[in-house]
């Protein structure tokens, strides 16, 4: 194995870069983000909420929706140093994420992977019971147990060095975790009164990965080949600049519309162009520049985006060698044809599915 990762600066996780707003396909990310935004002139302020809601019945299912990131990750594990907001992303649509936040930036439990989750005893130490989803299962067809929980805990506890970890708060205070009383259920106790334990387990890797510290130090940087989330993990590849999301078929809670979502490396000075050209979904661009996408009518899009540094284009025509590109374009994305673009605040993700 090679040495441990340098330590990097980390954007702060759910911060929203100010004066920025995102151009949306219509209502394809309605069920993807939740978000708000803030500016420094009351002219630019984007609305508090990034996409309005929509009923899932008005979606089409089927497509590709490409998303532009800054870069593509250079590791798939969030609990290591150099994880950065697109690791998160990715984690958010493979993994399960035992607790969401709500509407109001509350942690609740995620009803896709608990029943239930709850302290049960203050006294003589905090005990946490959880209460899976029987249903929630690991794409290689084991059922999520105690002992993902078990093996997480113990690779991030700080208490062996063999783990690259970074992230250890709160899982340095658990004094235990075992099997439950009935099927399903699992006893979290911790060392002393840990106030914010929903926001542990939040992604959960399997077994497989934090069992091993090679599979977790090396193995996890680069591919999951085990998810459990409406979405599995396709293809990494750094040199085109791109993650590539599938549908997980197998999955039990509410189907994902989207065929695929890729994350592609995109360029800000190259997304406007793009975005009104119709090859690049999802952007943070300024909110100057977003009104001036949806603003243009869809003749007039070249003179929307100012010309790109470098290449006139920025992402490859759709094409068989172009895993951002969909055969149909948008027409078979989950979005109703005629839906007009909409422009929206960045913030923090509530998931992908």
């Amino acid at each position: 194995m090679s040495g441990r990762p340098p330590k990097v600066a980390r954007p702060r996780r759910g911060g929203v870069p100010r004066r920025t707003a995102a151009l949306l396909a219509g209502a394809l990310l309605a069920p993807l983000l939740a978000a708000c935004g803030a500016a420094d002139d009351p002219d630019d302020v984007p609305p508090s909420h990034a996409v309005a809601t929509a009923d899932r019945a008005a979606l089409t299912e089927g497509g590709t929706l490409t998303w532009a990131v800054d870069a593509v990750p250079g590791t798939l594990n969030a609990y290591q140093r150099d994880a950065d907001e697109v690791t998160d992303r990715v984690a958010q649509a493979v993994l399960p994420m035992l607790h969401t936040l709500d509407e109001a930036g509350r942690p609740e439990p995620n009803p896709d992977f608990l029943v239930s989750a709850e302290v049960t005893a203050r006294e003589p130490r905090q005990t946490v019971v959880y209460t899976l989803n029987p249903e929630a299962r690991w794409s290689d067809g084991r059922p999520l147990s105690a002992d993902d929980l078990v093996s997480q805990w113990k690779a991030l506890a700080g208490r062996d060095n063999a783990y690259w970890s970074a992230r250890n708060a709160g899982y340095d205070r658990i004094d235990s975790v075992e099997p439950g009383e009935t099927d399903g259920e699992v006893r979290v106790t911790f060392t002393k009164p840990y106030a914010d334990w929903r926001g542990l387990f939040s992604p959960l890797y399997p077994q497989s990965v934090t069992e091993d510290p090679e599979a977790f130090n090396e193995g996890a940087r680069d591919t999951l080949d085990v998810g459990a989330g409406p979405f599995l993990l396709d293809a990494v590849d750094r040199d085109a600049g791109h993650v590539v999301l599938v549908r997980n078929e197998d999955w039990w809670g509410d189907r994902a519309l989207l065929d695929r979502l890729v994350l592609a490396a995109v360029p800000h000075d190259q997304r406007l162009r793009s975005l009104a050209a119709g090859r690049l979904h999802v952007a943070e661009i300024t909110a100057a520049e977003a009104d001036r996408v949806t603003a243009a009518a869809p003749g007039d899009a070249e003179q929307a985006a100012p010309a790109a540094s470098g290449s006139a284009t920025d992402l490859p025509a759709p094409g068989e060698d172009d895993p951002a590109a969909t055969g149909d374009g948008m027409d078979g994305a989950a979005a109703p044809a005629a839906a007009p673009s909409r422009v929206a605040g960045v913030g923090a993700a509530g998931g992908i599915a």
